[in-house]
């Protein structure tokens, strides 16, 4: 059996404990003092970055939809998305001033929410200022940019299917007006053949006439005549609204709703670095790190103690041989 005083050698009590920390105090306290020290030496000397936030609500007003121009446009969480995207490319980098923008700008886009939240990041509170405005700018640029072009793309699809309604229309009146030249004007109404060609679905009015065929050309004639002067004059109006920028950016700004939550401001403290809670994080660091090393230090301390202990004994052996 072992003897319980042999057992009990290895345990290690909060006396043990207490005796290691107080031998290794100036260690411990040392690194603790020199590590926050240099830390915050450094965060004093260490350039400071400010940094300005900018939160945007987007969203899409119900609106009239005038002739179909606001079918088919780019969904709010794309336009965002791909405005994000394009941060770490050389598309934006004119327009931000920066050949690298994500190393002063940030954006996310928090789908669930519809919000797009900005940074920007300059060396004094102006310049961060000054950058928030220059991203929001370029945000509310793209995003109503790609909207126009949805705008535009579909007022020249409307373009094309009007022009090709007024072709077939003024077809159509050209065919009916040659007929119109040869149908009899004149003859006697018959009750048999008005109800005849009531029954499958003629005007009454021109069933009942003294010459139907006549007065049925005459009536499709008055419809494709007021057709094609709708879609004349439909396609004068999509003509005007296309050479008139101003008009789409106006129905893309009613449409499009662009609601600044949080504006660029001048921030108070710099984002980085922090010098207090760096020195904290670092003081609490050099703590354990001292701490540890001091266990480290008294588990070694026995074994080199027994080594030179052993070292010692040998040449006194050797003299009382000889």
């Amino acid at each position: 059996m072992i003897p319980v005083e042999a057992a009990t050698t290895d345990e290690l009590s909060l006396r043990d404990i207490y005796l290691v920390l107080k031998r290794r105090a100036r260690l411990i306290l040392g690194l603790t003092l020199g590590l926050a020290l240099l830390t915050l030496l450094w965060s004093l000397l260490w350039p400071k970055t400010y940094a300005s936030k900018v939160v945007v609500s987007l969203s899409l007003a119900n609106q009239t939809n005038p002739q179909g121009m606001l079918n088919n446009l780019p969904s709010l969480s794309g336009l965002a998305q791909g405005f994000v995207d394009l941060q770490s490319t050389t598309l934006l980098a004119k327009d931000l001033a920066a050949s690298n923008p994500t190393q002063y700008y940030q954006a996310k886009f928090d789908d669930k929410r519809g919000l797009l939240n900005l940074s920007a990041r300059g060396s004094t509170p102006l310049e961060a200022k000054e950058r928030a405005e220059r991203i929001l700018g370029v945000a509310r640029d793209y995003l109503g940019g790609r909207m126009v072009e949805g705008v535009r793309s579909n007022i020249q699809a409307a373009l094309a299917q009007t022009q090709l309604d007024l072709e077939a229309a003024q077809e159509s009146l050209k065919r009916i007006r040659a007929e119109l030249k040869t149908a009899p004007d004149a003859g006697q109404a018959n009750p048999t053949t008005a109800a005849a060609l009531e029954a499958r679905q003629v005007d009454p009015q021109a069933a009942r006439a003294n010459s139907p065929a006549y007065t049925s050309l005459s009536l499709d004639e008055s419809r494709f005549r007021s057709q094609v002067a709708q879609l004349e004059a439909r396609l004068d109006t999509l003509n005007r609204l296309l050479n008139q920028p101003e008009a789409i950016n106006q129905l893309v700004g009613q449409v499009l709703q662009v609601q600044i939550l949080v504006p660029p401001a001048e921030p108070l403290r710099p984002s980085f670095p922090r010098p207090v809670l760096f020195t904290v994080v670092a003081g609490v660091l050099g703590l354990l790190i001292g701490v540890l090393w001091a266990f480290i230090a008294e588990a070694l301390r026995p074994q080199e103690a027994a080594e030179d202990a052993s070292a010692a004994a040998k040449p006194a052996e050797r003299a009382a041989i000889k």
